[in-house]
């Protein structure tokens, strides 16, 4: 029987193979085909047409900018992260649980909404803006710092820094004091034991979380186009740029694959420091205690919850204030109400109602699409793996779960888009989303099936049961919390995603993501935050509905 299930799950890793190669392989073919066309038979004189479609210098320009922001990015949301790693692994106070709970916004949160977010509150008629003309005069007028360099840089790094809260302080926390004080014993100061007995550990763990937040600031997409256009162009909005407005498919290949190229280098690093942070937490298996905070430790922590709440929990609440407030009429007195909801629901097209439930029959058809396939990914990889750990099926699978990491998500969406006899948008948006989904779910079910016990599985075997009723009652049934919860990832993933529309161009259908973008830049923000809240709530809903899931499981 368990080798009829290994065929059975095999067979579907070929379609699922296919599923995800196809497209890359059909914009290939359309973009060399496209490239080469109305080329002479003299030869050479192909490839000489085709490179003239490729602008060196746009190339190496965005390359440059891609990797100058990204490292930055990356430097600064580790920098912000770091102390808040050390108070969360080491100490017990106020607010602890919010702060790690903040983790979930780089995931949970569409990257338009934090925009929208940062505008409200950092634009020259933000919040922060109105609370400087305040304490300052119209003297000291607050001119905004979003539309630069600095500014996509602080955006990247407050989008991402919860990231390295989390992950550095789930490895601070296994890291035994004894380190450090063996380190004092030998008459090291404070700060020569950090650096000898405590950094050693966590420089894995800082590695991992800085490889992962690099990895979204390069293809960050959404955040450059709207704040980085006066300074400079990512590889991505390029992209972008040379298929929505010249159709110039050579350009898009030649910048593709060499963004894939310096992902793949990104993800080979990166799946290195996973591995030596996993010996790192079996080396230290046991959480510390916890302690409360004292004098100059409490001081700190007070200080870095009141920079927090200001520069970060700030912008978010700005998005609930501004869905309230009603616009008025200079010198009136401001009002709070229904009216922005009101607008979208019943004014000019009524757009909400249309783009709720493209959004919820578009990206639940994706979650739903890249949750079985990512089920079938993980127990594919499972039984690979305790057939033959160091065999190539288990590689196989694993490289197509970093696949859609290191490839843009346009050229799934146009991929999928030519492959469509009647090209329609709305079928390419859901496939191109569950390429981009499933390997998220694969990934969280797989490191589900690995934590579980072997000497359990073992003891249902002992017990009589077969091997196929041993998987129902062990294996299924342990991964049934992680299915709900990757299944609400999934569809956290594919609501709040704004690139492949953005880069399909769709007319046809107008998702919640989309109208936001479309408000937003038509700056009616207050109406841009009444669809943020709503999609605020939808995907929270979700989440909701997966704890209670897990609660039965």
């Amino acid at each position: 029987m368990t080798r009829r299930i290994t065929v059975v799950l095999y067979g579907l890793l070929c379609i699922i193979i296919f599923f995800s190669l196809s497209p890359l392989a059909a914009f290939l073919n359309v973009a060399l085909g496209r490239g080469l066309e109305g080329a002479s038979t003299v030869p050479g004189a192909a490839f000489s047409n085709f490179l003239a479609q490729i602008p060196l210098s746009t190339i190496l320009r965005s390359l440059e900018f891609t990797l100058l922001q990204s490292l930055v990015s990356t430097a600064v949301a580790v920098v912000i992260g770091l102390p808040g790693a050390w108070f969360v692994a080491r100490f017990r106070f106020v607010g602890r649980k919010t702060l790690l709970a903040l983790a979930a916004v780089p995931f949970c949160f569409p990257p338009i909404l934090v925009i929208l977010a940062f505008i409200l509150y950092y634009g020259k008629e933000g919040l922060l803006s109105s609370v400087i003309s305040l304490l300052f005069g119209s003297h000291r007028q607050y001119q905004g710092f979003l539309y630069s360099f600095w500014g996509l840089v602080m955006v990247h790094a407050f989008y991402n820094f919860p990231i390295v809260v989390h992950q550095i302080s789930a490895l601070w926390i296994r890291i035994p004091e004894t380190q450090k004080e063996a380190a004092k014993t030998l008459e090291a100061g404070p700060l020569r034991a950090f650096r000898t007995g405590t950094l050693p550990w966590l420089l894995p763990g800082i590695a991992q979380a800085a490889g992962l937040i690099f990895l979204y600031c390069f293809f960050s997409f959404t955040t450059v186009l709207v704040f980085g256009g006066k300074v400079g162009t990512t590889i991505e909005v390029e992209i972008y740029y040379a298929l929505h407005y010249q159709s110039n498919y050579a350009l898009v290949l030649v910048l593709s694959m060499v963004e894939t190229m310096c992902a793949l280098l990104g993800i080979l690093l990166l799946t290195r420091t996973q591995g030596r942070t996993q010996r790192t937490l079996r080396d230290f298996g046991r959480t510390q205690e916890l302690r409360s905070p004292k004098g100059l430790q409490r001081l700190f922590i007070v200080i870095y919850g009141i920079f927090i709440v200001f520069f970060f929990i700030g912008p978010l609440l700005s998005i609930a204030i501004e869905a309230f407030r009603v616009p008025s009429p200079v010198g009136k007195a401001t009002k709070f109400g229904l009216d922005n909801f009101e607008r979208l629901v019943s004014g000019f097209q009524a757009p909400l109602l249309g783009a709720i439930l493209s959004t919820v029959r578009l990206s639940g058809l994706a979650a739903v699409l890249a949750t079985i396939t990512g089920i079938i990914a993980s127990l594919a990889l499972f039984f690979a793996e305790k057939r033959n750990p160091q065999g190539a099926l288990p590689k196989l699978i694993e490289v197509l779960q970093w696949l859609p990491m290191a490839v843009s998500s346009a050229i799934f969406a146009y991929g999928w888009l030519f492959l469509s006899s009647d090209q329609v948008v709305s079928s390419a948006l859901v496939l191109a989303q569950a390429v981009v989904a499933w390997p998220f779910v694969s990934r969280a079910l797989h490191a589900s099936l690995r934590a579980i016990d072997p000497q359990v599985r073992e003891a249902a075997r002992t017990l009589g049961a077969s091997p196929l009723r041993a998987f129902m009652t062990i294996e299924l049934r342990a991964i049934l919390p992680s299915v709900a919860a990757a299944a609400a990832f999934a569809f956290s993933i594919t609501a709040g995603d704004v690139n492949v529309p953005l880069m399909l161009g769709m007319g046809e259908v107008e998702t919640l993501p989309l109208l936001l973008y479309r408000l937003t830049a038509a700056y009616r923000f207050n109406e841009a935050c009444a669809a943020g809240l709503i999609l605020g709530i939808m995907t929270g809903f979700v989440f909701f509905l997966k704890e209670k899931v897990i609660d039965v499981a």
